[in-house]
């Protein structure tokens, strides 16, 4: 499926749009009484994600008739919204990835949408507001947008990716959903590669990987508002995308309501070295 232009503007601009008059104006700005923690002491919501993404709901669905919208903070509250994930048309939405960082005043956050046709993601826009650049990716590849320019093609070619030893890998990684069991055999296997780099947001993380900055994001639970995007980027940019089953040690192709641990890798001949050496320990 082919998302032309005025469909790819148009998100743009309310992402743009936003940024500007919601999520900045709260950035560094922030009260006690506007933060609120979720499932544990370090799952954050604050009023700038719940304002953006009734903003975005509201206006995505007056662009394609029929859609449906998930986004992460009505998830939360009400189970329900999974059911439509394999509707005809569904944007996912998170408002602001990377909450931990907007709280602290880091720069490094964003906001996603992805837009999936029955269950697969087909689109998928990443803006960034401290530098007002947007990313959009789709069956094509991945284009960028700075401030007030038009979309290019991003400079790394999918197909002109630097060669590096395996064990010099760049990479991103999150255990915190696993078991303590599991969480140290993984990360024992992590262990091999020499260079984690730490962001906080897996929006962030997809530009790199399209970029060609970091090599593979392992995540140990998968959803939709966070990975839908990351996985059109990441093929986007040539690469593969699979969940992995740690107790039997198989991967398979992802599936948007399935929670399990999930592994981008920015190249298709880098993918079997990769999992080979996660798996070790598992």
């Amino acid at each position: 499926m082919i998302i032309g232009e005025d469909i790819r503007d148009k998100v743009s601009f309310l992402l743009e749009e936003a940024s500007h008059k919601i999520i900045l104006p709260f950035y560094q700005n922030l009260t006690s009484d506007q933060i609120e923690i979720k499932s544990s002491i370090d799952d954050f919501v604050t009023i700038a994600d719940k304002r953006v993404e009734f903003f975005l709901t509201n206006a995505l669905i007056k662009l394609i008739e029929n859609s449906k919208v998930v986004g992460e903070e009505a998830s939360w509250e009400d189970n329900n919204y999974w059911s439509m994930l394999t509707e005809r048309f569904v944007w996912t939405v998170d408002p602001i990835d990377g909450t931990k960082n907007f709280i602290k005043g880091n720069p490094q956050f964003c906001s996603m949408v992805a837009l999936l046709h029955y269950g697969k993601p087909v689109a998928s826009w990443i803006y960034i507001p401290k530098s007002s650049i947007c990313y959009f990716a789709d069956e094509h590849g991945v284009q960028v947008k700075y401030s007030d320019s038009q979309y290019k093609p991003t400079k790394i070619s999918r197909f002109n990716t630097p060669e590096l030893c395996i064990g010099d890998l760049r990479f991103t990684a999150s255990l915190r959903y696993l078991s303590c069991r599991l969480k140290k055999k993984v990360k024992k296997s992590l262990g091999f590669f020499k260079k984690r780099v730490y962001i906080g947001s897996v929006g962030i993380e997809a530009t790199l990987i399209a970029n060609a900055e970091i090599d593979f994001i392992f995540y140990s639970a998968a959803s939709p508002w966070d990975h839908a995007p990351v996985d059109m980027f990441n093929r986007a940019s040539g690469g593969k995308t699979g969940q992995i089953n740690l107790i039997d040690k198989t991967f398979y192709e992802m599936k948007i309501s399935n929670t399990s641990p999930i592994l981008f890798v920015r190249s298709k001949e880098l993918w079997e070295d990769v999992t080979q050496l996660i798996l070790k320990y598992a």
